[in-house]
């Protein structure tokens, strides 16, 4: 048996992800470890996972701008997320300076929880080093939850966070890494005093000599492979869903037997923005089906039609399963469970790789991508009744899910951590 600690940024889109991997493990009987913000106690423990929690919240100037739970934080999301995908560099080097602050503010917990716990191999998710966890002489596996193109970053590939076509050569590129140029400085600055390894040009985190894991299904991560090779060093997953202790039922009388079912779901950010969810609860209202809808903390901000009905928090592995269509931001995690119950999907992409999986499913060809903040009433009604009434996409969405659903990946993951276990690479970064 060995013991594995995960250690994770405390957003959902990391924590969800991250904790099917762990799942998997502790189904192998290995003992499982979760350190990660303290928001989420008793999240693990009902897993038979043991929780290490702390408080990642960091201390910079304007850091409100980062909590979407107060209604300032949702009116600056609401500004901010609006803004194009260029437009948005300034914030997401904001947002990469925060989680450097943040893992500066736990390396003295972090690195106490290491000593107790005495792992076999870590496991780690974040935008920026764990400063703390590069000294150590103890294998490392590197997981990277938003889509391959952030993990990649190849000059054949399109740069991330842009939502450009696959054959893109864009220059943004170029002006992405001008606006990471100070934070790389900086971070390597950091590492530098501390005789710790540098970071590779313009790039935020550090590859694992030992395993690097994306999560992506394969039949749409294809083309990137094709023009990006990938070392031994590296494994994809083709999805990570956690396990479910969640039981959900419609409300009684809310759906006839016969009427088609939407799942609206923006995201733990988006969801919050109570301006963006009133301007598409609006349009949704002249929608002829029911909508399910993920409401937020601030639900009584904003009413639903009659078509609707919604929770601030819903199951989502529960209710995608029984739905017809989902509209949502793409977030990477939402994205890959959409896929793996086959349903069709309209993407509303605000920030960072959503962008980038609303353009995956448009060249595949099983959905499609509007704008949120522009969108017009008839721009969105008639794009669902088109993909709910296209027998092709329906058909395209559901061959890629019965992949899925075959796949072997999450066991070839439990092999090679057991692997590494036994047969570890120092240094473990590069």
């Amino acid at each position: 048996m060995l013991t594995i600690l995960f250690v994770s940024l405390g957003n959902a889109g990391h924590v969800h992800p991250l904790l099917g991997i762990a799942c998997a493990l502790k189904r192998r009987n290995h003992r499982v470890v979760f350190a990660t913000d303290k928001r989420w106690k008793g999240s693990f423990e009902k897993f038979g996972i043991e929780e290490q929690l702390y408080d990642e919240k960091a201390e910079v100037a304007d850091e409100h701008k980062f909590d979407i739970l107060t209604t300032k934080g949702a009116e600056n999301a609401f500004e901010m997320l609006s803004l194009t995908p260029k437009e948005h560099l300034t914030w997401n080097c904001s947002y990469y300076k925060y989680c450097f602050e943040s893992s500066k503010s736990i390396e003295k917990i972090l690195s106490e929880i290491v000593s107790n716990v005495k792992p076999d191999v870590i496991l780690t998710v974040n935008l920026v080093p764990y400063a703390c966890l590069l000294k150590l002489r103890l294998p490392i596996v590197q997981v990277f939850t938003p889509n391959p193109l952030f993990a990649f970053k190849d000059e054949k590939l399109p740069p991330c966070f842009f939502g450009l076509p696959i054959d893109d050569r864009s220059d943004l590129n170029s002006k992405r890494e001008a606006s990471l140029r100070p934070l790389w400085n900086e971070i390597n600055e950091y590492l530098r005093e501390r005789n710790l390894p540098l970071l590779r040009e313009y790039r935020l985190q550090h590859l694992s000599t030992n395993l690097n894991v994306y999560i992506y299904p394969q039949p749409l991560v294809k083309d990137y492979l094709r023009l990006c090779p990938l070392g031994d060093e590296w494994i994809g997953l083709d999805h990570s869903l956690r396990e479910s202790h969640y039981t959900f039922r419609l409300p009684q009388n809310f759906k006839n037997e016969h009427e088609k079912l939407i799942f609206l779901s923006m995201g733990s950010l988006a969801s919050n923005i109570f301006g963006l969810m009133s301007r598409l609860v609006k349009i949704l209202a002249k929608c002829k089906h029911k909508i399910t809808v993920v409401r937020g903390h601030f639900k009584e901000n904003y009413k639903l039609a009659d078509n609707m009905w919604g929770e601030a928090f819903l199951p989502q592995l529960e209710i995608i399963p029984i739905v017809d269509l989902v509209i949502s931001h793409g977030g990477n995690n939402t994205f890959v469970e959409t896929l793996y119950f086959g349903k069709p999907m309209i993407i509303m992409p605000l920030f960072a790789d959503q962008f980038d999986n609303a353009q995956r499913a448009v060249e595949a060809k099983i959905g499609v991508k509007v704008n949120p903040f522009t969108v017009e009433e008839n721009e969105l009604l008639d794009a669902i009744e088109m993909i709910l009434n296209d027998e092709d996409i329906v058909e395209r969405v559901q061959n890629i899910s019965k992949q899925i659903r075959e796949s072997k990946s999450m066991d070839s993951l439990m092999n090679k951590i057991e692997q590494v276990a036994k047969n570890p690479k120092f240094p473990s970064f590069v």
